[in-house]
């Protein structure tokens, strides 16, 4: 219940990451800022290196299971497999206010708290957050790792994505007021994201009166 009821709910956030990227890479004059970015909206269309596929098929992921598929629809295929048909449900105001007041930091936010944002408080803590995923999904025996490959292709490819935008901030961190702006946006990620998982969490916790929790 707790999966499909996380999988309901995040992919009202998810599907929409390639607009948050795209937002950033809009904020930034650098062009080697921008093309970092630029290779990371590449993968999440499902575009990768051959270097980047071999070190997948090290973690038990086929390529074939990614290539050319964006990954919005690899959560999607996760969905459905745990019986959640995104087509026929909306989403919450919990989930609608995150990804709007997250947007909002990415487009009118300063460059420093974009990068903040979806880089120290999203990227940063992506990897963490999915291996809780992929451990939890080993005891669902009805899964397949296909419809399952989006949590351990988090984890297992994401450490340049993280770098990439850990060199953007260390360059940010150096102009005026850029430090500040970085935590700024930083606390701003965590604190819409702390707001859905203790929503979720209370959801969990009582099923039978999870329609009641806001």
């Amino acid at each position: 219940m707790a999966l499909a009821d996380f999988a309901h709910h995040y992919y009202f956030y998810s599907r929409h990451f390639p607009q948050y990227l795209t937002a950033v890479i809009s904020r930034l004059d650098n062009p080697t800022h921008r093309r970092c970015l630029l290779e990371n909206l590449a993968e999440e269309s499902g575009n990768y290196h051959d270097d980047e596929l071999d070190e997948l098929r090290a973690f038990g992921v086929d390529p074939e299971w990614i290539v050319g598929v964006p990954h919005p629809k690899l959560f999607q295929r996760f969905s459905l497999a745990l019986g959640v048909h995104h087509s026929e449900a909306s989403d919450s105001d919990v989930v609608r206010c995150w990804r709007e007041l997250f947007l909002a930091t990415l487009q009118h936010g300063s460059p420093a708290q974009a990068v903040g944002a979806l880089g120290l408080g999203t990227e940063q803590i992506v990897r963490t957050m999915y291996g809780y995923f992929v451990d939890a999904l080993k005891h669902c025996s009805d899964l397949q790792p296909a419809d399952t490959v989006f949590f351990p292709l988090h984890t297992a490819v994401d450490d340049h994505h993280q770098a990439s935008l850990q060199m953007i901030s260390i360059d940010l961190a150096r102009t005026p007021g850029g430090l500040d702006e970085l935590r700024r946006g930083m606390l701003k990620a965590l604190q819409l994201r702390t707001a859905l998982w203790d929503y979720l969490y209370a959801r969990a916790r009582d099923p039978q009166r999870a329609d009641e929790v806001l």
